[in-house]
């Protein structure tokens, strides 16, 4: 009977461990992220932009490095609009730094569109992103996105479940 005791309280720690449990300022750069990605989603290239931090760097770590607010929104444009492929991103875990005002994120991605012969392919891969902010009451803005590995191709299935390893919701410590 202890055996199974302890291999139940080993379960609850192990299952509760798999989902990431955050701070109220990591849950505030968590929900910044998800209306970042809904900006995509939207194709709303103003709200993208208002998340960019005016000296941000995308692609960060590459060999295309794009540098500034402007310049990245311009390169994000065909992604924006969803013309010719789609992003869909989700936050899964996000830390504070020891500066209160500046944290990053991670989390999956799938990029979908048609081939030639129109046929969805599908790639996935996970980013990483910085976000600082002036002070608290200042929005979260990304300041550095990539260093990633590139993404690798991927049955609509591998996508769906790569979505899903992130949360739905943030998870609040108590």
């Amino acid at each position: 009977m202890k055996h199974i005791l302890l291999l139940s309280l080993f379960l609850v720690r192990a299952a509760s461990a798999a989902e990431p449990v955050m701070s109220a300022t990591e849950c505030q750069v968590w929900e910044r992220e998800r209306s970042f990605a809904q900006s995509v989603a939207n194709h709303d290239k103003q709200a993208f932009a208002e998340h960019v931090y005016e000296d941000a760097v995308f692609s960060a770590a590459t060999d295309h490095t794009q540098r500034g607010r402007d310049t990245i929104v311009a390169k994000w444009n065909d992604i924006i609009e969803g013309k010719k492929v789609n992003l869909e991103w989700r936050p899964q875990y996000v830390s504070i730094a020891a500066d209160s005002n500046v944290a990053m994120s991670r989390g999956p991605y799938v990029f979908s569109g048609k081939d030639d012969k129109g046929v969805t392919k599908y790639a996935i891969g996970d980013f990483v992103s910085v976000w600082v902010r002036k002070d608290a009451a200042s929005p979260w803005q990304v300041a550095l996105d990539g260093g990633g590995p590139p993404p690798k191709e991927a049955t609509e299935e591998e996508a769906r479940q790569h979505l899903a390893q992130a949360p739905a919701a943030c998870l609040r410590s108590p």
